[in-house]
Parts: structure tokens; sequence; C-alpha cells
């Protein structure tokens, strides 16, 4: 066996732990229901970029997102503040939130503060300073018990009962021709390449996502904007939040609100969703205060479910 194999083992066998202790909190301090918890991320109607960054991310369940901390779901790539705050609302629907950010720093205080509550309860109150080390002790002895049980299992297998790994699901990307644009990445600034991996758009944007239909939607100043192949900008940096096109429109967001625009940035449909997915097959799911529809693409009717 190669040093190599033996590290990448042992790394993946310490995630593993950590993930299982993880998720024994999760199930013993969380109001959110086990099967709300084995959900798949489709479920929560969240955009194009979004969605494919957490595929990207091997990230399948929503309790992969629970076990989470906001600092950590930066590790991911394409993930940001604007994304994780979109993720924050739709899980918020499942009594599902990120697990709490505790730094090293905040832990030494809270330490101290401890401490110092303990000494002047133990002054003034020693019954209920037991009683409170007795719930303490109890909740470390559960934690250790569950850490013990769920030791070296997945997520998945902790909340399924059953030490079974699913299948891989690999994400199929459509291959490479010679209209191909593809993003990359520079000194922190994006741009594109064509299939030959020539640059064809220099890096300077803060984001760039796929390109589509002629368009690729960019960031610059926390707005975004479309461009042409020829790095021109065609519909100006407006958005909080957008797709890719898609069957000639692209979701877009501003505020709070999204609808729909066409390739030269002409309104389309109303900013009036809540959340608004990219079209697929000539439909594109909605929601709007509370309700799921489903939009027609021809028609631009909404079926509400």
């Amino acid at each position: 066996m190669s040093k190599g194999k033996f590290f990448y083992r042992n790394k993946n066998k310490k995630r593993n732990q950590e993930q299982a202790e993880n998720v024994a909190k999760l199930l013993a301090s969380s109001k959110a229901k086990p099967e709300d918890l084995l959900r798949p991320i489709e479920d929560l109607g969240l955009s194009e970029h979004t969605y494919n960054a957490l595929k990207a991310g091997r990230v399948a369940k929503l309790a992969d997102l629970a076990c989470r901390t906001m600092q950590q779901m930066y590790r991911i790539q394409n993930i940001g503040k604007k994304n994780c705050i979109e993720i924050s609302k739709a899980l918020a629907k499942y009594d599902i939130a990120f697990a709490p950010d505790t730094s090293n720093n905040q832990t030494k205080q809270n330490a101290q503060q401890n401490n110092q509550n303990q000494n002047k309860n133990r002054q003034n109150n020693q019954p209920n300073n037991q009683n409170k080390n007795n719930k303490q002790g109890e909740n470390s002895s559960l934690n250790a018990y569950l850490s013990k049980i769920y030791e070296g299992m997945t997520i998945n297998e902790i909340l399924n009962g059953k030490r079974e790994r699913p299948p891989h699901e690999k994400i199929e990307r459509p291959p490479l021709t010679e209209k191909s644009l593809v993003k990359f990445c520079r000194k922190g600034k994006w741009g594109y390449k064509d299939w030959k991996g020539n640059v064809v758009i220099p890096p300077t944007y803060e984001e760039a996502f796929g390109f589509y239909e002629e368009r690729g939607c960019v960031e610059k100043e926390g707005k975004l904007g479309y461009i042409d192949r020829e790095n021109n900008l065609v519909i100006d940096y407006q958005y909080d939040c957008a797709t890719s096109f898609s069957e000639g429109l692209a979701s877009v967001t501003v505020g709070e609100k999204s609808g729909y625009i066409d390739i030269d940035g002409n309104k389309v449909v109303d900013f009036i969703y809540d959340i608004a997915t990219p079209f697929c097959d000539g439909k594109a799911v909605v929601r709007q205060d509370d309700r799921w529809g489903v939009l027609n693409r021809e028609t631009l009717e909404v079926f509400w479910r």
C-alpha cells in the first residue's frame, strides 16, 4: 500500500467520524424530522448555479447541509454568501439550519464565563449547580454513546439505519464543441476559454457562470449582468442573483423577487416570485407566497400545486 493511499483512508475515516458525531448531535437537538433530513437537495428548489455547485461538492441530502457551518459552506467551490442565504431560506421551511459556528476564541470566552458563573452559583445555590452538572453529564454520555454507535458510518447510513453506501452519483457534463466557452479562474478573477484552451475572454470578472445561448452571466461590484462572445456587455449589471439562459429565458433576481428576461434583457415575466428556476423541457418551478407551481414556457402560465 502506498503512503498516499494510507493517508487518504485515514483522512476519510476521521471525516466520517466527525460527520457521525455531528449527526448524532443533530438528531438529539434538532427540531427537524429525520425524514426531512433525508430529503434530496432537489426539494429545496434552488437556483441552477447553487444546485450545480452543491452537486459538484457532493452535497446530496439536507442532512449534508445541516451538519455544515456557514464558514464550511464557503469551502465548496462557487458557493458564496448569496448562495448560503438562498440555501438557508430554503432549509427554514423544514426547520433546518446550518450548524452553529463557534470559533476557538469564543469557546475560550464561554469557558471563562461559565467558570465565573459556576463559582457564583456554587456560593449562592449549590443544589442548582449540581443539577446543571448532572444534565451536562447526561448530555455528554449520550453524545459519547451515539458517537460510538455511529463511528465509521456516513450521514445517509446513520439516518437510514443501515451500513450501506449508496453508489456515487456522477454528474454528466455536455461534451465540448467548437462553439463551447469554458469559464476559468486566474488570480481570483474569472474569464472564458475556447474548447482548445485558448483564452477568449480575459479573467476580469468577480464571478462567471456557464456560457449558454450566446450569453455569459458575469459579476462585477456585486451585481450580475450578461456579455456576448466578443466580451461586449449586452445586459447591464443590475441583478442580485441570476442564472444562465435556457430556452431563450434567464431567471434573474432583484432584491428578494425573481422573474425572467430574454437574451436582449427585456422583462418577459414580472419579478413576483420568491424562487424561479431555469427552464427545462418547457417548464420551470416557481414559488410565490409559500405556493409552488410549474411555469409553462410557451404560455407563461403557472400551474399551481
